[in-house]
């Protein structure tokens, strides 16, 4: 993360020097390591963590590690659990996944910590940094998918001929849900250097591109963001508390809802659902029964992957070694499905500290923080598994820039 120079440490230095040139390497590469790379954000979480502490260090800035001494405790209890639900775990990696989900955590607090106390000035060019990169990522993605992603095809040696192995892939859809989330602290930046009859225009036009692609979770979380954004226009509190809602009721009611949609509504054979839709509420039918047989503690962090079928039968895909493909596709009920109920509560905790924080940036900024919110809860809801280190790194890059773009001065001209 940032590393610039300030009344508190000199820049004539060679290891200042070579911190300042890594922070604006971070801010301005995070656009097109999205686009191109977005596996590669884990290493992005790791260099934030390295070039952040070292920042507070020189700062002599490490006590205000101790301001979020409330949400540090939450993620704390919460990884204890998973650290200790290792013992009944399936998985052959829930060591790992739990060491993942910790630096991601750890990024988050010392970044968000070195943000913070950014001078405005330094800030500001950041922001410029990241917003440049950004759009420049947003222009390569745009490119690949007018060209049918020449860049990935050359990079995974698929012949042009066997397109739809990147078109139908988590390829794309990968880039497009991170540069969902990016779009939001982006436009903040927009709004901050004086621009603020074009930073909506950013997330329309990003929603715009994705019409075509493949990723419909990428589709609704632009299109959920934009509804946030107008209704936090018209009131921030109210889109506030409607977010806060949702959440609750989506950790609270996460099991019955599905098991409503899959049994008894029996979506799984409705003729208006596109067929991935259906086979995602069979998948979480499945992850819901599961989740019923351990409900204090879960089957273990990471079981989704590893658990072992018990004669279920797939209406769209076979069922060998494992009941569930990777994960349920629903952030709120894999945290059901391998935490239980305890950690279902240190989750929805963590998350509503995290929602009511908003109400602490300035009016103006609030907007698009909640965008961002449920942009992401949106996608949470429908995509991808919700430790995949890629996807969290995502969300921290997502919420540091934000933090960043709010430190910047406004220039209202």
């Amino acid at each position: 993360m940032a590393l610039l120079s300030s009344r508190h440490a000199s820049s004539d230095g060679l290891p200042e020097r070579l911190l300042i040139a890594a922070a604006g390497f971070s801010a301005v590469a995070l656009g097109p390591l999205a686009a191109l790379a977005p596996r590669g954000l884990p290493l992005w979480a790791i260099l934030t963590i390295l070039i952040a502490f070292a920042g507070l260090l020189r700062r002599q800035a490490l006590g205000r590690l101790m301001r979020a001494l409330v949400p540090t405790i939450l993620v704390g209890l919460f990884l204890l659990l998973a650290l200790l639900s290792c013992l009944w775990s399936p998985s052959g990696r829930a060591v790992a996944t739990v060491a993942e989900i910790g630096y991601i955590a750890l990024a988050a607090l010392i970044g968000g910590a070195w943000v913070s106390q950014l001078p405005g000035v330094e800030a500001r060019r950041l922001a410029g940094l990241f917003l440049g990169g950004l759009l420049a990522g947003v222009a390569l993605f745009g490119v690949e998918a007018l060209l049918n992603f020449p860049v990935h095809r050359w990079w995974n040696a698929i012949p042009a001929e066997e397109i739809d192995q990147i078109l139908y892939s988590n390829v794309p859809k990968r880039s497009s849900a991170l540069l969902c989330l990016l779009v939001w602290p982006a436009a903040l930046a927009i709004d901050r250097i004086g621009r603020r009859g074009l930073a909506l225009a950013l997330p329309v036009v990003y929603a715009l591109l994705c019409l075509p692609l493949t990723s419909r979770s990428a589709m609704l979380g632009i299109a959920i963001g934009l509804v946030a954004y107008v209704l936090a226009l018209w009131s921030r509190a109210a889109a506030r508390r409607l977010l806060g809602a949702v959440v609750s009721v989506a950790f609270v009611a996460v099991l019955p809802l599905v098991l409503l949609l899959d049994r008894v509504l029996d979506l799984t054979r409705a003729p208006w659902l596109f067929t991935s839709a259906q086979h995602r509420v069979e998948i979480w039918g499945m992850a819901a029964d599961r989740a019923l047989e351990t409900p204090l503690l879960g089957q273990g962090i990471d079981a989704s992957r590893a658990l072992a079928p018990h004669g279920e039968v797939s209406r769209f895909s076979p069922i060998t070694d494992s009941l569930l493909p990777l994960h349920p596709h629903n952030a709120f009920l894999q945290i059901w499905l391998e935490l239980g109920v305890v950690g279902a509560v240190l989750a929805l905790a963590t998350t509503l500290l995290l929602l009511n924080g908003v109400k602490h940036l300035e009016q103006r900024d609030q907007p698009f923080a909640l965008a961002l919110f449920a942009t992401g809860l949106a996608m949470i809801s429908t995509a991808y598994g919700v430790w995949q280190p890629w996807w969290m790194a995502g969300f921290l890059a997502a919420g540091l820039m934000l933090r960043l773009a709010a430190r910047v001065p406004a220039d209202d001209r």
